[in-house]
């Protein structure tokens, strides 16, 4: 298991991945988990494709 915020590092060496959010106010939770290569191309979660797309974070 390896926790990054570097997008490139999660994409290039793990085959499952999770994306934890923690919201103002709110304690952290998973927002979606999945193979990588799903997560980083076709994430369901609008959050979780601003994230890997650099639009926050």
């Amino acid at each position: 298991m390896i926790v990054t915020h570097n997008m490139q590092q999660a994409a290039r060496i793990s085959d499952q991945c999770a994306f934890f959010l923690a919201e103002q106010g709110a304690p952290g939770a998973i927002v979606e988990h999945g193979p990588t290569s799903t997560m980083f191309s076709t994430p369901s979660d609008p959050r979780t494709a601003d994230y890997v797309e650099g639009r926050f974070g």
